[in-house]
């Protein structure tokens, strides 16, 4: 028995039958499903190619000369059949995007209606285009130190031409950095003639509720001052994140110029042209070390009002981290108060999807543009 093959075998099985499955409302297998997927359910291929090279191995090696070696392989083969299908049913992103972009506006259609070949985000899930960029980086926005420096990228020709994306990394409020997921998004909007800036942020447990979304006021009214030196158009501003920082970034479009999160600089404009939420939670904070301060609510769903800016919120349907439930809520509350909002349910996708370049990914980032078009028409 080759005991390589088997852990392999038995890892990949256990990875692909997470995502394949409706993850039971377990702690620990929801937590598990989430972490075999952040590869295994945006890059099935890889590991489908890994297992076949491991099965030739071990027949070239000899290794396959009885019954228990035999089953291995039946496994195995059995488990390309489940990677198959996780890659076949990344495809229908595009029509779940393409349909929430149209519910808003049919004419909004431009990039998420067009034809793509999504070759690259199958075979360079590094592939970035940073030859197209131009980035600045640790830029100071604050006083508390590393948590308050931001990124930025920009065209590389110097050509700026679109709006400016601030995005905020996930990490439940405890951790995460600038420089971790979006990066996709961040790059290729910049190559398209966009500002993108990453931003950390204050943590808990040393910092709590509101200081996060105080933060980002801080990081657009940088934008809006400093950042017109780059390029920064402060009537095109748009705010987005993943997971706590789409939780941050709702919070600060439905506080536009509300003193309480501006001490300090309670003057200053913060407004924004409109909010992004990619697998974002929109509940309340207490719970855990959280431990929010002051009277503002934790939970943007509390804070939605007429007038606010419009939304587009991308999840994943299988997402064990932050259900699918909890942006549906806040969709149908937005739409409630009249804020325009559009949800997409990406078919089959985890927490943290934009974290590689990957078919899904690739389709969010084309919603953003059509939805960030569609914005700036209506107004």
């Amino acid at each position: 028995m080759p005991f390589g093959y088997l852990l392999l075998v038995l890892f990949i099985g256990f990875a692909v039958l997470l995502q394949l499955i409706r993850v039971p409302r377990n702690p620990l297998l929801r937590v598990t499903s989430f972490w075999t997927s952040l590869v295994v359910n945006e890059q099935p291929h890889w590991f489908g190619a890994l297992l076949l090279a491991s099965t030739a191995l071990a027949f070239a090696l000899g290794d396959i000369d009885g019954w228990p070696a035999w089953v291995l392989v039946f496994l195995a083969l059995a488990e390309l059949i489940g990677l198959l299908q996780i890659l076949l049913r990344s495809f229908p992103a595009r029509r779940a995007v393409r349909e929430a972009i149209s519910s808003l506006d049919p004419g909004a259609l431009r990039s998420t209606v067009s034809r793509r070949n999504f070759a690259a985000a199958i075979l360079l899930p590094f592939g970035f285009q940073r030859r197209k960029v131009r980035t600045v980086t640790d830029i100071p926005y604050g006083t508390a130190g590393r948590r308050n420096l931001l990124d930025l990228y920009l065209p590389r020709d110097g050509e700026v031409t679109g709006p400016t994306l601030i995005y905020l990394h996930g990490g439940g409020f405890k951790s995460g950095d600038k420089k971790r997921e979006g990066r996709l998004a961040l790059y290729h909007l910049a190559a398209k003639g966009w500002i993108c800036i990453s931003a950390n942020y204050r943590l808990s447990p040393s910092n709590q509720f509101p200081d996060y979304p105080i933060d980002l006021k801080k990081v657009i009214a940088w934008a809006k001052s400093e950042g017109s030196d780059f390029g920064v158009d402060p009537d095109r501003v748009f705010l987005a994140g993943g997971s706590a920082g789409g939780h941050i970034a709702a919070t600060a479009g439905l506080t536009v110029n509300d003193s309480r999160l501006q001490p300090g600089f309670e003057d200053v404009d913060t407004s924004v042209a409109g909010v992004i939420g990619i697998y974002g939670y929109f509940g309340g904070l207490e719970y855990g070390s959280l431990r929010p301060a002051g009277p503002l609510p934790s939970s943007p769903g509390d804070l939605i009002h007429p007038g606010a800016p419009p939304f587009l919120l991308l999840h994943g349907d299988r997402d064990t981290v932050v259900s699918i439930g909890n942006a549906r809520s806040f969709a149908d509350g937005l739409k409630t108060a009249g804020v325009p909002v559009t949800l997409a349910e990406l078919p089959g996708a985890q927490h943290t999807f934009d974290l590689l370049r990957s078919i899904r990914n690739e389709n969010s980032i084309d919603a953003i543009q059509d939805f960030a078009g569609w914005v700036e028409n209506r107004r």
